[in-house]
């Protein structure tokens, strides 16, 4: 992916209100995007610490994490967790609260865009923080939450953990007209769907019927990393201290594109809205994460 795809789609996922703040290709000098290009990322790398500009510099250092990211997923290979977080965190930690997205996503953890590229379906790729914790309750339903929690995805999804304990449990679903304890659902999203974490959605009943039946049940520690292809069935849960979990987690069409998503649901039930609430102060959440993180040997 070119410097310049790969500034759009991280530029994007910063809040509209400072979209004139942030940086063009015109900023960097045509030596840091050769050695972008050739994969030497030392010159971004200094540039990032002694730029003056905060969009400069947080811009510059979430490209550092998001080609580091990229690179663990391509050549399926450990990801320098500390590192990686650090570029993350100084990103965020040098601009205003206000010019980070954020929002509870329907499995209830908060959600922060790092990357999006969806120019085409071929290479969409999405990077996101996740983070859990028990203070987040009061903003979403949990008990909805835990209804509609079994679902699948279009992309290969990868998370690679940061701090706590993530359950995953995974499970087959057939369609069954006979014994049956569960429906398909799908997902509609309202017309705010092309701005980035931020739209509501609704749960629709496809009337079809399924037997529900859990396979496995696994456990992710912080430098583990786990991931569910497309189409199948899994669900998710934060065993952190205090809920606290937070994973880097993608989405990435390189691998397959399932033609629907499903989520699973109540046969009695025909629809269900989910309600994301928005612009949710992380500054707490993301200093303890750091604490943490800064803290492993």
């Amino acid at each position: 992916m070119s410097f310049k795809d790969t500034l759009d789609s991280i530029n994007r996922c910063f809040a509209k209100n400072v979209e004139k703040d942030l940086p063009t290709i015109d900023d960097f000098s045509s030596d840091l995007i050769a050695g972008f290009n050739n994969g030497n990322f030392e010159l971004l790398e200094s540039f990032s610490n002694k730029t003056k500009d905060v969009y400069l510099k947080s811009v510059s250092k979430r490209i550092l994490a998001i080609k580091s990211i990229q690179k663990a997923r391509s050549t399926d290979s450990e990801l320098n967790i500390k590192k990686t977080w650090k570029w993350i965190y100084e990103s965020l930690k040098v601009i205003p609260t206000t010019a980070t997205i954020s929002s509870i996503g329907s499995q209830g953890f908060l959600s922060i865009p790092l990357f999006k590229y969806d120019r085409e379906m071929e290479g969409f790729d999405f990077i996101r923080l996740h983070i859990w914790d028990n203070s987040l309750d009061k903003y979403f339903d949990k008990k909805k939450s835990n209804t509609f929690s079994i679902h699948t995805h279009s992309f290969l999804a990868q998370s690679w953990v940061l701090v706590g304990k993530i359950v995953n449990n995974r499970f087959r679903v057939k369609e069954n007209h006979e014994n049956k304890n569960a429906s398909l659902f799908t997902v509609e999203y309202n017309k705010t769907l092309n701005e980035i974490n931020q739209h509501t959605s609704v749960a629709v009943n496809t009337e079809k019927n399924v037997n529900v039946k859990q396979i496995s049940n696994e456990v992710y520690s912080p430098f583990s990393s786990y991931n569910i292809k497309h189409g199948y069935y899994h669900q998710s849960k934060s065993l952190g201290i205090n809920g606290l979990s937070a994973t880097f987690f993608s989405f990435t069409s390189k691998f397959g594109i399932a033609d629907n998503s499903f989520v699973v649901g109540p046969m009695d039930i025909k629809e269900s809205k989910i309600n994301r609430k928005m612009h949710i102060d992380a500054t707490y959440l993301i200093e303890q994460l750091n604490t943490i993180i800064e803290g492993y040997e």
